[in-house]
């Protein structure tokens, strides 16, 4: 995957737009709440039949996501493409943050992308990395810290994330 690099002064990151940070902030008015998640919606051209929770954000509009996605209460730091599947389900307090700092100079951001496969079940508490990419089938347990790529048809957890055991599902 391409990284993109980021240079403090040198470098134009977009960030939502002013409207869409306000959309944010009224997510939790209940009687204007519909209405602000069908806004947001639109906003990042999600697909229709996708879900969150008050507590969701995201960075940009570098977000793309299949049909049926479920982020729940998911933060999302996308300074690089983000790519999520179809039947994707987040559980709560999720992150998927794409960059990091270079270490020798940490005004620069290094940013890569992130895919998450279909079908894909993200459990609660789990952070997904820079540069991961999660296979098809798989199930992240709860308080994980995915660093480096998971395979498909697989139960994988822990800090660390590792693969624990491979999965069959049936339909």
């Amino acid at each position: 995957m391409r990284e993109i690099i980021y240079e403090s002064g040198k470098s134009k990151f977009r960030i939502n737009s002013k409207i869409v940070r306000i959309l944010f902030k009224f997510i939790k008015v209940p009687f204007i709440k519909k209405l602000v998640k069908l806004l947001l919606i639109q906003a990042f051209k999600f697909p229709k039949s996708t879900t969150f929770n008050e507590g969701f954000y995201c960075t940009t509009s570098l977000i793309s996501l299949g049909q049926n996605v479920g982020l729940a209460d998911t933060l999302i730091i996308a300074y690089a493409p983000v790519y999520i599947g179809n039947n994707v389900s987040f559980s709560y307090r999720n992150m998927i943050i794409t960059s990091t700092h270079d270490i020798n100079n940490f005004s620069t951001v290094i940013a890569k992308p992130v895919v998450i496969g279909d079908n894909c079940w993200i459990t609660s508490n789990v952070t997904i990395l820079s540069g991961v990419t999660i296979g098809n089938n798989t199930i992240i347990g709860a308080g994980s810290i995915v660093t480096s790529d998971i395979p498909s048809n697989v139960f994988a957890a822990g800090n660390p994330c590792k693969i624990i055991k491979s999965i069959n599902f049936k339909k």
